[in-house]
């Protein structure tokens, strides 16, 4: 399905490995845009920083919205976008935009196809995970739902000397169809806690999914055969 396939890598997760992927649905009809801001702190809390912040937002199509921006710098200071990427759901397509450069990729949604393996289900299982519910609560005047979930490692299944457990804590806002909060721990890289603040519920400014004249374009997308 098509919002599967938009799944994958968010947009800044260059900005620092171990962050907890950030993943929004293309949902017609729920507009808003928002400020996501990723905090970290190492395991023993002797260090924590803002890590950065970025803007996103979703039109009443579906399009969506995502820029990436550098590491925030040690006094606090937001550094500029320096790409942005445009999702048209019904277009089924992907379009990357690098502000240097003033280029940019279109690409095709690829489809995900996923295959069951019976070897598979025969094999040692290497991790654990057990989820319950948290309730709800309201973060910034929405009515949230949580979810835990726990994540048991075995030890040498990633290259770990030890057994690890990973949690991570989510809260979704069914109105917007939108995971606000993202929190999660793992030993090997830290806490980390991603929270979108809603800026508005209206309309985005169009000049969002508007690319300037002067980026130049290159078609990613396959031609079909005739």
């Amino acid at each position: 399905m098509l919002t599967r396939a938009l799944r994958g890598k968010n947009p800044d997760v260059a900005a620092m490995s171990g962050v907890e992927n950030m993943y929004v649905p293309p949902t017609p009809g729920r507009p808003f845009t928002g400020k996501s801001v990723v905090t970290w702190t190492s395991n023993d809390e002797s260090s924590s920083h803002l890590a950065f912040m970025s803007i996103l937002a979703r039109d009443s199509s579906g399009k969506l919205y995502f820029e990436s921006r550098r590491r925030m710098t040690a006094s606090g200071e937001t550094q500029p976008r320096w790409n942005f990427i445009l999702i048209d759901p019904k277009e089924e397509t992907r379009t990357t935009c690098y502000v240097a450069t003033k280029t940019c990729r279109i690409n095709a949604i690829l489809r995900a196809v996923y295959a069951k393996s019976e070897a598979a289900e025969d094999a040692p299982r290497a991790s654990i995970m057990e989820s319950v519910s948290l309730g709800t609560i309201v973060i910034d005047a929405l009515t949230v739902e949580g979810t835990r979930e726990t994540t048991s490692v075995a030890a040498g299944a990633n290259g770990n000397s030890k057994a690890l457990v990973i949690t991570r804590e989510l809260w979704h806002s069914p109105e917007l169809d939108l995971d606000v909060v993202i929190k999660k721990a793992d030993p090997r890289s830290g806490n980390f806690v991603r929270k979108i603040e809603i800026v508005s519920r209206n309309e985005p400014d169009p000049e969002y999914f508007t690319i300037p004249r002067d980026y130049t374009f290159l078609d990613n997308r396959p031609t079909e055969k005739k």
